[in-house]
C-alpha cells in the first residue's frame, strides 16, 4: 500500500508541476489530419472492390431468380407429361381388358380358344 501512495504522490507532483507548461486545447478546435498518397489509394481502390463485389452480388441474385424460374417451368412441363403419361398407361389398361376385346371379337364374328392364347409379358 505505501508504494501505491508513493507512486500517487510522483504522479500528481509531476503534473502539478508541469500544467503551466501544457497548451489548452479547446474541445471546439478542430484538428485535421491529412491522409497520406497510399492511404488515398488504398482508400479508393477498397471503395471499388467493394463496390463492384456489390454489383457483382445483385448479378448474381438476379441470375440465380432467372434460372429458378425456368427451372420451375421445366418441372411444371415435366408434370404435365407425366399427368398425361399416366392417363396413356390407364386408357392403355383398359383398352386391353379381356372384357373389351372379347366385345371387339364378338363384333368381328371371331371365336376366342383359351389353348391357343398365350401371355407374354414384357
Amino acid at each position: 500500500m505505501s508504494q501505491n501512495n508513493l507512486a500517487r504522490k510522483k504522479y500528481n507532483n509531476f503534473y502539478n508541476g508541469n500544467t503551466n507548461k501544457k497548451k489548452n486545447i479547446n474541445s471546439t478546435e478542430k484538428i485535421s489530419l491529412s491522409l497520406s498518397k497510399f492511404e488515398k489509394v488504398l482508400l479508393v481502390t477498397g471503395s471499388v472492390v467493394v463496390f463492384t463485389l456489390m454489383l457483382c452480388l445483385v448479378g448474381e441474385k438476379i441470375s440465380l431468380s432467372n434460372h429458378s424460374t425456368s427451372l420451375q417451368s421445366v418441372e411444371n412441363s415435366l408434370n404435365k407429361v407425366n399427368s398425361d403419361n399416366n392417363y396413356l398407361k390407364q386408357e392403355i389398361g383398359e383398352l386391353e381388358s379381356g372384357n373389351r376385346l372379347q366385345s371387339v371379337a364378338k363384333k368381328a364374328n371371331l371365336s376366342l380358344s383359351n389353348k391357343n392364347v398365350r401371355n407374354v409379358n414384357k
